[in-house]
């Protein structure tokens, strides 16, 4: 083997030597020779797997985060019960799996598209130590963006790129893909904070026991004898105790889907208790179990709206009605008067009005489920609903023993316009007033009449003050039905009246149907004093005397309206519940699913809201970059070390003596900040 002349070859440019085969034909070594006018041609194609990365990675990262804000986040739950699916924790986890892999596979899309962008005249790195910036993808994470920042705040960097903006401009590739890739580490660690597992209910499939009234079984009570006429206790006895407002079981109220059940703090968490607020929603009442249940039942629709009275033209019944009439026809109106002392210092007189109408044989007395009574939640039904008026007057006499200090006798809005029953004597005596009695049919005769003059004779002298009157008008809608429930939302819906099998079938065998809805609450609010409106809202005014009870302040009329509010949900719980709290009587539901215990997805401290942002910043950038530059034919897959390493052969020859052996950073090297930074020779 002979050897070769290689002295022609120095200094030659690499790009412009080739290789060729020996001319020694007894030689084994390929040779070389120089051809000037033949540089190298680096082969392009198009890196479609890359392109594909960063088309389809970021839509299916972002449509996933949007899917699960559409349809779990930002779904129509009720937070206090939390009723979901059974796959939510997966999808919770899932999210987190995601997360390790989406930012290597941002990076990979990213890293192709570069190589693309880096060969055309706007992006292209002004120099050679741009170019190397982009190879080691220090844009790729916060190591390379704190280098980044390092190097910017040098003294001499900051010099060589003349600041800020000139290092945007000529820095701004590199800036785009940080730019985009700090997205997705901003919409990353948000999007964990916009939701967390916690503790619901998920569906079975199977029924669930429940405890409450049903369409069969309805009017099949137990009855006690009061003054010779059948009255049910049960609510009266819960009013006066001042018993919880919750329902049996979990204790779910549902109400229609308009309703906004977060404005009302009684339905904010579970139990949830029956609302006693001015603005009554409209719910339903269904048989209730230990979880949450979903199906169709048949319950009780109700809605009753108690509003304070600040004039007697609010009334339709008191001050307007003085025939007392109270028999059957399409309207059954009854107004009445009361006189009751209980407390040693203060007695009271009441009058009350009511209105139920009632379609069907004017023989029909009992307003009640059935076909006597009109449907109050029709369309043009406005008015057909169930109508209460109370009006109370309030006597303060002394008490027995010390008298008692500090007496509140501020009563709130009072009813203007209304007559007074008393009035006061030219000696200071307080004495009833005739003409208020004898102008009204139904107080000319009634009892309530001789016991007022009857209490103002014997001790007139004692009386101290009269409160103003004070009054409270109840608007009232019933009706017993099916209806759709939704256990996560709590909601309602396609509600149909349904009535229960009447008190004479023979599967029932009652002595009288159950009345509407009020009916019990006309009979045993004006029966009660004073105290008993204390007691019923828990409201402790009263103090002990020996043997007799004295209160410390008048009713005012915000306590006489959440009084007689809470009337009506002891005799609502009465009649779907029997006012029991027990599941000794439970019954399997075939028209219901029942749950079960489960971890359910909810939304978390940050609104979803917060990491749908860079989401789509970096899903719409990645997708852009990816049509316009990810087709196009390139030097490389990507700046890997090998395309590096071919750089630097081709300028090999242009570096000379420049101390690149002895130089710690790239920066150090003179030469290269003048070394154009193009992947290939153009």
């Amino acid at each position: 083997m002979t050897g070769h002349d290689y002295s022609h070859v120095v200094g030659a440019p690499a790009e412009d030597i080739q290789l060729v085969s020996s001319k020694d034909p007894h030689s084994d070594v390929t040779t070389t020779d120089v051809t000037p006018d033949a540089p190298l041609s680096t082969p392009r194609s198009r890196h479609l797997a890359r392109t594909a990365v960063l088309l389809l990675v970021p839509l299916g990262i972002t449509g996933y985060y949007f899917w699960i804000w559409l349809y779990l986040l930002s779904r129509d739950l009720d937070g206090a019960v939390k009723y979901g699916s059974a796959n939510e924790s997966w999808v919770f986890w899932s999210w987190f799996i995601v997360g390790v892999f989406a930012l290597d596979w941002a990076a990979h899309g990213l890293v192709g598209v570069e190589v693309a962008m880096l060969e055309t005249s706007f992006w292209r790195a002004p120099h050679l130590i741009g170019l190397l910036d982009h190879s080691e993808g220090t844009w790729g994470g916060p190591g390379g963006w704190v280098k980044c920042l390092t190097k910017l705040f040098k003294e001499r960097n900051i010099a060589a790129i003349g600041g800020w903006y000139t290092s945007l401009n000529t820095y701004r590739l590199w800036y785009l893909l940080a730019f985009l890739t700090l997205s997705l580490y901003v919409g990353m660690p948000l999007s964990g904070i916009t939701m967390e597992l916690s503790d619901g209910y998920v569906p079975l499939d199977e029924a669930p026991m429940v405890v409450g009234r049903n369409s069969t079984d309805f009017h099949a009570r137990y009855f006690s004898s009061t003054s010779g006429s059948t009255i049910y206790k049960g609510s009266e006895t819960a009013w006066q105790v001042g018993s919880p407002a919750t329902l049996p079981g979990i204790s779910i109220i549902y109400t229609p889907e308009h309703v906004s059940r977060k404005d009302h703090d009684v339905l904010a968490q579970i139990p949830n208790n029956l609302p006693t607020d001015p603005e009554v929603p409209e719910m339903f009442l269904v048989p209730q179990a230990s979880v949450p249940i979903s199906g169709t039942s048949w319950g009780m629709r109700a809605g009753f709206n108690c509003s304070v009275v600040a004039d007697v033209s609010e009334f339709i019944i008191i001050g307007h009605n003085t025939s007392g009439l109270c028999g059957g026809g399409p309207i059954k109106i009854c107004p009445h008067a009361h006189m009751v002392d209980k407390a040693t210092n203060i007695w009271s007189y009441m009058e009350v009005g009511s209105r139920m109408p009632m379609v069907g044989p004017s023989q029909v007395y009992l307003p009640t489920y059935d076909s006597t009574a009109p449907d109050p939640f029709g369309s043009g039904n406005d008015s057909q609903p169930d109508v209460f008026e109370f009006a109370l007057w309030q006597v303060r006499v002394n008490t027995s023993y010390a008298e008692i200090e500090n007496f509140n006798n501020i009563v709130g809005p009072t009813v203007k316009g209304l007559d007074t029953p008393f009035m006061k004597a030219d000696n200071g005596s307080w004495v009833a007033n005739a003409t208020f009695f004898d102008q009204k049919t139904f107080t000319a005769r009634s009892k309530a009449k001789n016991d007022v003059w009857q209490r103002l004779i014997n001790h007139g002298r004692q009386t101290i003050e009269v409160a103003a009157p004070i009054g409270v008008r109840c608007v009232v809608r019933s009706a017993l039905g099916s209806a759709s429930l939704d256990a996560a939302t709590s909601t309602f819906s396609n509600f149909k009246v349904e009535y229960p099998k009447p008190f004479s079938d023979p599967q029932v065998l009652a002595a009288s149907p159950v009345g509407r809805l009020g009916t019990q609450v006309e009979k045993f609010v004006p029966a009660s004093g004073v105290n008993d409106v204390f007691t019923s809202i828990n409201t402790r005014v009263t103090k002990a005397e020996s043997n007799s009870i004295s209160l410390t302040k008048f009713v005012s009329s915000s306590e006489l309206r959440k009084s007689i509010s809470m009337g009506y949900v002891k005799e609502a719980l009465n009649l779907m519940y029997d006012g029991q709290y027990g599941f000794e009587g439970s019954w399997e539901h075939a028209g219901l699913t029942s749950s079960r215990k489960g971890k359910i997805l909810t939304t978390g401290d940050l609104s979803p809201l917060s990491a749908v942002i860079p989401f789509a910043i970096w899903t719409l950038g990645s997708l852009i970059l990816g049509l316009v530059y990810g087709f196009r034919r390139r030097v490389a897959d990507s700046l890997s070390g090998f395309s590096v390493f071919r750089l630097g052969v081709r300028s090999a020859d242009g570096l000379g003596d420049s101390g690149l052996l002895e130089a710690k950073e790239a920066e150090d090297v003179g030469k290269l900040w003048r070394l154009p930074g193009s992947l290939d020779k153009t």
